[in-house]
Order: structure tokens, then C-alpha cells, then sequence
């Protein structure tokens, strides 16, 4: 498309164009960076296949029904499985939208990575979770979410950014770096435990954290969700005991 500018094609979350052919199919018309780089495909490899083989089975099967209400509504949301490059299973929402180019109906998709949310929510189900948030490649923290109900503090704007490790004793830091970093290069989910560095008033509080790596679809790890929870034998957690500010900055 002769209109595509940096907005699009540089957006961090994936989007894409499709139309309908003469013959009923749907066809790619452009993708952005961040779609190709969550599926795990060049755009070149992308443009030449049908949208639609992108979704598992279960997904693909309901992808007729979809675009008969998207092309009578205009506009349609759902949560979908993705297969990506080497099978990988992502889960995301799509948010779809008819638009008009020229004198022709084409269809913009805009598509969100929702591993995250999906895993953090099992978490939430079976533990106490004090806390849940995003962390980089780099394990810098980019989203924080406390699980307090009502929130106790407000969260402060410097969080994001700030190193995971930096809340972490020293005594127990090559721990959690063994720990994480096995995470990431087995793609598996890995907990454990810590002290915090007693930079507070109450001194060093006994944590647990546990970290699930998520993937594109190059099997590539993208991101590092994590979830934080009280360690075994801590006993109950008040105001008076952990910082709201400490829950907040892990």
C-alpha cells in the first residue's frame, strides 16, 4: 500500500491487510514488522499464504463465520491461537476493522500477544500472587501490576526500567540468575526463592518469584512474564510487615 508510513510499519503490536480475491479468498495485502516478527516468517514468505493457515484447527474452522460478521458489522474482536513458524502456539486477540482504500473494501487486523495475560491469569487461580508484571530481555521491569485489593500505594512512574536484580540480596542473586537463566534457554517456567536487599526499614523479606519465558514464533524469547508471591513459611503479609512500595518495585 502506497500510504503505509513509520506508524504502521514500525508499531509494536502486529498488524496486517487482507482483502477478498474474485473468488471468495483471503488474500495478505501488507504486514508490519512486529506481526512477521511474531509469527516468525519474512513478509515476503507471509504475503504469498492464506491468512487463515496461521490459525491453529480449532481457530481456523470458525474463520468463515468471522468474516461474514465482519463484513456485515464492520468491525470484530476475538481471542485466537496463532501457529507461528515452528508451531509455536500464540495467544493473542484480534481487533479487526473494514476500511475503505480507493473504491475497495479491504480489512485492517490489528493483533495483540496475550501470552502473558493468559499465564499470569493461571497463576492468580492457584497462589497468592502479591504481584505480576513484564520484564525484558534484559530483565529490566517494563509493566508492574499489584494484586492488592484495593491497591495500597500508587505505583511511581520510575519503576519501569529498574533491574529485577536490583531488589535482590547478594547473597541470593547468583541463585536467581542460575534460576532465570535456565528459564529462558529451556523456555520453561522456574520459581525461586529470595531475600530482598534490606533496603528498607523492616529489613530483608523472603520472596519467591517465578518467571515463564514466552516466545514468537521462532521459538525466540521475546519477553519474561513473572509473578511474585510470599515465600513458604513467611506467614501473613499486612501493610505494617512489607512496604507497599517494596510489593510494588518486584
Amino acid at each position: 500500500m502506497d500510504t503505509l508510513d513509520s506508524r504502521f510499519t514500525d508499531a509494536i503490536e502486529g498488524m496486517y491487510y487482507t482483502f477478498e480475491d474474485d473468488d471468495n479468498e483471503t488474500k495478505f495485502i501488507e504486514m508490519n514488522n512486529a506481526f512477521a516478527k511474531l509469527i516468525g516468517l519474512s513478509k515476503s514468505e507471509l504475503l504469498i499464504i492464506n491468512p487463515h493457515t496461521l490459525y491453529v484447527p480449532e481457530s481456523s474452522k470458525k474463520q468463515l463465520l468471522k468474516k461474514q460478521r465482519l463484513q456485515l458489522k464492520g468491525y470484530l474482536f476475538s481471542e485466537e491461537q496463532l501457529l507461528g513458524h515452528n508451531g509455536v502456539k500464540l495467544n493473542v486477540e484480534v481487533h479487526s476493522s473494514k476500511v475503505h482504500w480507493g473504491d475497495k473494501e479491504i480489512y485492517f487486523h490489528v493483533v495483540k500477544e496475550i501470552s502473558e495475560k493468559k499465564w499470569i491469569a493461571s497463576q492468580v487461580r492457584n497462589k497468592p500472587i502479591l504481584a505480576s508484571g513484564i520484564l525484558d530481555e534484559n530483565l529490566n521491569i517494563c509493566t508492574i501490576h499489584n494484586h492488592y485489593e484495593p491497591l495500597p500505594f500508587t505505583l511511581e512512574t520510575g519503576m519501569p526500567g529498574a533491574s529485577l536484580y536490583s531488589y535482590i540480596d547478594e547473597a541470593d542473586l547468583m541463585k536467581v540468575k542460575r534460576s532465570v537463566s535456565k528459564a529462558i534457554e529451556y523456555r520453561q517456567e522456574k520459581q525461586v526463592a529470595f531475600h530482598t536487599n534490606g533496603l528498607y526499614e523492616v529489613g530483608p523479606v523472603k520472596l519467591r518469584v517465578i518467571v515463564k519465558p514466552l516466545v514468537n514464533g521462532n521459538n525466540d524469547v521475546i519477553k519474561v512474564a513473572f509473578v511474585l508471591i510470599r515465600a513458604e513459611g513467611f506467614g501473613a503479609l499486612n501493610e505494617s510487615i512489607v512496604p507497599p512500595l517494596l510489593l510494588a518495585c518486584l
